[in-house]
């Protein structure tokens, strides 16, 4: 009897180093559910095969389809799937073990997870990027995303009225794609999220999708750069004079190489060349919410967006979202999925006196130092 790996150890195992070409070739296989966790001497026997399972700081999440969820047995956490998974659910590992298929992942963590988590899940998944804390920086690049909003809204399709499907189908509309980063990722959902949520507002076009330019050196050579993010306005929104879309960079650490400044001194010239107004956020001006509003209302008039008008108690309102967001944007790393825990935290303390000093000792916290 095989494994069939799930929820977080599916992310988990998606995550490997030595799977990226698989992945990248989108490989997908149908496989049974097994009917029960197996005995201890298989899964030593099956586990020695795949090095991610050999050490795991927590129960191996499997899927079975007989039993009770929740059942744990040497070192396993069962979840019981009754109804048989459609076609393309897993990605072979070995010959024993399957993992869910990143489509499946999304949906089986989907109930456990708040809307941001879910929100960072799915733009890992459809993103350039996977979360690695043994990787320098704590992430590697992928060359093509897990999965697309095509193939994760057909598989959706596929499954029917199970438990996270819904959760998947809403939160999809509002996920990353293509982004190039956790930080990409999470300075694209405060720029972009509806303000009821803590965020801009603004409309995220796209993710490090080619846009084509002249070089500097020579008008008459093109070449192609990919912003981090593009964001706009609203379609039925035309003015004249007002840019149709800006570009908007995150530059970590890695960028203070001299090699990366002139490249980026490069993309900047070859961009504003072609009228796309570009702007720079490091992680100084990230952690500033005053400065990130400054830069936003910028964005703004560069958009031709008219200012928003509300009174003073709603502006200071929209601003602790803001606040917020950012805050709950910073304990979310990719391995510890513990919103919910915090927002039953949130609710103990709310009305409490002690609520504004409790805010104060709460420690964002840097997915990996990724700056």
């Amino acid at each position: 009897m095989g494994l069939f790996l799930s929820h977080t150890t599916a992310l988990e195992t998606l995550r490997s180093w030595n799977l990226r070409h698989r992945l990248a070739r989108g490989e997908r296989c149908d496989a049974p559910v097994p009917t029960a966790l197996p005995a201890e001497k298989d899964l030593e026997r099956i586990t020695l095969r795949v090095p991610t399972l050999t050490t795991p700081d927590r129960p191996i999440e499997v899927v079975v389809s007989t039993g009770h969820s929740g059942a744990r047995a040497n070192g396993m956490f069962a979840h019981v799937t009754k109804a048989p998974l459609p076609a393309g659910s897993a990605v072979p590992i070995s010959d024993d073990v399957v993992c869910s298929s990143p489509e499946l992942v999304a949906v089986q963590m989907a109930p456990s997870l708040t809307l941001l988590e879910l929100l960072c899940l799915l733009s890992e998944l459809l993103g350039l990027y996977a979360i690695c804390p043994e990787a320098e920086g704590g992430m590697f690049e992928r060359s093509a995303p897990l999965t697309t909003p095509e193939r994760l809204g057909a598989y959706l399709d596929t499954l029917g009225p199970r438990p996270g499907v819904g959760l998947v189908r809403h939160a999809l509309a509002q996920a990353c794609v293509r982004s190039g980063s956790p930080r990409e990722t999470k300075l694209a959902l405060r720029l972009s999220l509806r303000p009821g949520l803590g965020g801009y507002g603004l409309g995220l076009l796209a993710m490090n999708e080619p846009v084509v330019v002249e070089r500097i050196y020579d008008p008459a050579d093109t070449g192609i750069r990919r912003p981090d993010i593009l964001v706009g306005r609203p379609r039925e929104v035309a003015l004249s004079g007002a840019a149709l879309f800006v570009a908007v960079e995150y530059n970590g650490r890695h960028h203070d190489l001299p090699a990366r400044i002139a490249q980026d001194a490069n993309r900047s010239n070859e961009l504003r060349a072609r009228d796309i107004p570009e702007y720079v956020v490091r992680r100084e001006q990230y952690d500033d919410l005053d400065y990130m509003d400054g830069l936003v209302e910028r964005i703004r008039k560069n958009l031709g967006l008219p200012r928003i008008g509300m009174t003073k108690e709603m502006a200071s309102e929209r601003r602790r979202l803001r606040q917020r967001l950012y805050e709950e944007l910073e304990h979310i790393d990719g391995i510890h999925w513990n919103g919910r825990a915090r927002e039953k935290e949130r609710e103990r303390w709310a009305g409490s006196p002690d609520e504004t000093l409790r805010a104060e000792e709460v420690v964002p916290v840097e997915a990996y130092g990724l700056t």
